[in-house]
C-alpha cells in the first residue's frame, strides 16, 4: 500500500508540464512547433521519472513531430548527428548476418536504435530560439526540484518504516535494511521497492539538468539560491543513495559553476588551475581511500571477460544481439560466468535471456564485442558529434555534461540503457536544434552578465 500511495505520488514531477500546457497561448500559425516544445518537455520529465512513462512518452514526441513536419514544412539539414547515428544503427542491422541470437538482433534495433535515429531526425529539422530553450531548460528544473523533494519525503517514510531515525542513515558506505539495498527505499516512488530504483540511471539525467542550469545562472533566467538548491537537493539525494559515481559528478558540477562566475578568461583558467590543484592534493592524501571507494570486483571481472572476447574476435564481435555469458563462455572456452554459474557447452547463445547479465560496464567495451571494431568506431564518433556541437555553438553548460557522460560510459553501457540512451538522445537533440544565431555568448574576457553575479 505505502509504495502504491508513493508511487501516486512520485506523478507530481509532471506538475511543470501541466502548468506549461495550462498557459500555452496557441498559435495557428506554429501550433505544431509550440506542441513540439511541449512534448520535449514532457520527454525530459519522463526520463526524470519512470521507463514505463519514457518510452510512452517517446511515441507522443514522434506523434508530434511527424504533424510537425507534415504541416510546418520545416527545411532539413544533414547533420552529422544524423549521418553517425544512422551508420551505427546500421551497421548492427548488418551484423545480423553473422548473429547467433537475430531475433534478439532485431529487438535490439528496435528499442534501440529506432529511438536514437528518432531524436537524431528531430535534430535536423527542428529549430528551438534561445528564449525556448531557457523556457524548456528552466521547465525541467523545476522537475528536478519536484523530484528531490519526492525523493526526501520517500526517505522520511523509509525510515518510518525501518524504525531508523534520519540521522542514523549511512551516507560513505553501501548498506542493505531488510536484505535490500537503501538506494530502492530512497526510489520507491518510481514503482515501489522493486521498481526501477537504479541510482546512477535516476541521477544522472539531474546531473544533465543542473549543468545546463549553469547557462540558465549566467543568463540570468535562475536565481543563485535557486541553482545551489538544484545542486543541494542532488549532493543530498546522492549521499542518501551512496552512489559513489554521482558523488564525484556532483563534485564536478560545482567546480564548473563556479569557474563559470568568474568575469574573464584570464581569472577562469586561474580558478581551473586551483581547483585542479586542490583536487590532485586531495586525491593524493586520500589514496587509500580512494582506491578502497573505487574498488569494484564485479566490474573488473566483465573488464577481464569481455577483453579476452575482443581478442578472439577483434573485427566482427558477436553480431547484434549476440552479446551474452553464454557467446563470451563458448568463445574463451570457459563454463562458468561469475555471479550466474556454471555455462554448458551445448547452450544456445539465443536461449539466453535477453538483456540479462551480458554486458560490461563500458560503453565502448559494450559496442566492439557488440558490433566489432567498426560498431567501437562509430560509437566514439557519437561523442564526438555532440562535442563539436559544444564546441562550434560554445555550450558551457551541455560541455559539463559531455564530460560526465565520457566519465559515466567508462563505468556504464549507456546507450545499451533505456534512461542512458533517452537522455543521450534528448541531449542531442535540443544542443542540435537550437538556433546558431542565438548561441553568440560573451567575450570570454567580458563579464558573462550584466547582473551581479552571487555564487
Amino acid at each position: 500500500m505505502t509504495d502504491t500511495l508513493l508511487t501516486i505520488l512520485g506523478l507530481v514531477v509532471y506538475i511543470p508540464f501541466i502548468v506549461q500546457l495550462a498557459h500555452t497561448k496557441w498559435d495557428k500559425s506554429r501550433w505544431t512547433h509550440q506542441l513540439m516544445q511541449l512534448m520535449l518537455l514532457l520527454q525530459w520529465s519522463s526520463i526524470m521519472h519512470g521507463p514505463a512513462v519514457m518510452y510512452i512518452c517517446i511515441g507522443l514526441l514522434m506523434v508530434a513531430f511527424i504533424l510537425h513536419v507534415i504541416i510546418a514544412r520545416p527545411s532539413f539539414r544533414w547533420a552529422p548527428f544524423l549521418i553517425v547515428a544512422i551508420s551505427y544503427v546500421a551497421w548492427f542491422a548488418v551484423s545480423l548476418l553473422w548473429s547467433a541470437a537475430p531475433q534478439k538482433g532485431l529487438q535490439f534495433l528496435v528499442d534501440n536504435g529506432l529511438p536514437l535515429i528518432g531524436f537524431a531526425l528531430m535534430a535536423s529539422v527542428l529549430r528551438i530560439s534561445k528564449d525556448e530553450m531557457i523556457n524548456l531548460m528552466r521547465n525541467c528544473c523545476y522537475v528536478a526540484l519536484i523530484f528531490f523533494g519526492v525523493a526526501f519525503i520517500t526517505w522520511n517514510v523509509s525510515c518510518a518504516e525501518l524504525h531508523i531515525l534520519p540521522w542514523h542513515w549511512p551516507l560513505f558506505e553501501k548498506s542493505f535494511f531488510n536484505d535490500v539495498h537503501g538506494y530502492k527505499w530512497i526510489f520507491r516512488f518510481l514503482g515501489g521497492i522493486n521498481g526501477y530504483t537504479h541510482h546512477a540511471y535516476n541521477l544522472l539525467p539531474m546531473c544533465a539538468v543542473i549543468s545546463i542550469a549553469i547557462w540558465l545562472r549566467k543568463e540570468g533566467a535562475v536565481k543563485a539560491w535557486f541553482w545551489w538548491l538544484l545542486w543541494i537537493g542532488l549532493t543530498f539525494t546522492t549521499l542518501l543513495c551512496q552512489s559513489r559515481m554521482i558523488l564525484l559528478f556532483c563534485a564536478v558540477i560545482v567546480a564548473a559553476y563556479l569557474i563559470a562566475l568568474l568575469p574573464t578568461l584570464c581569472t577562469r583558467i586561474i580558478g581551473s588551475a586551483l581547483i585542479l590543484c586542490l583536487a590532485t592534493i586531495i586525491a593524493i592524501s586520500k589514496k587509500s581511500m580512494l582506491q578502497t571507494f573505487t574498488e569494484d570486483p564485479i566490474r573488473v571481472t566483465l573488464y577481464e571477460h569481455t577483453w579476452r572476447y575482443i581478442h578472439a574476435k577483434p573485427l566482427l564481435g558477436s553480431g547484434a544481439g549476440a552479446l551474452n555469458p553464454v557467446e563470451i563462455c563458448h568463445t574463451n572456452g570457459e563454463l562458468y560466468w561469475p555471479y550466474i554459474g556454471y555455462i554448458p557447452p551445448e547452450m544456445a547463445v539465443a536461449d539466453w535471456p535477453f538483456k540479462a547479465h551480458m554486458l560490461p560496464h563500458n560503453q565502448w567495451l559494450a559496442d566492439w564485442a557488440h558490433g566489432g571494431i567498426v560498431a567501437f568506431a562509430i560509437s566514439i564518433a557519437l561523442y564526438l558529434c555532440l562535442a563539436e556541437q559544444c564546441i562550434r555553438k560554445k555550450r558551457y553548460g551541455e560541455t559539463v555534461f559531455l564530460l560526465i557522460i565520457i566519465v559515466f560510459s567508462f563505468f556504464e553501457p549507456m546507450l545499451y540503457i533505456g534512461k542512458g540512451l533517452y537522455l543521450f538522445g534528448i541531449l542531442s537533440t535540443c544542443l542540435n536544434a537550437l538556433e546558431p544565431v542565438t548561441c553568440q555568448t560573451n567575450r570570454a574576457d567580458s563579464v558573462v552578465s550584466d547582473r551581479p553575479t552571487h555564487a
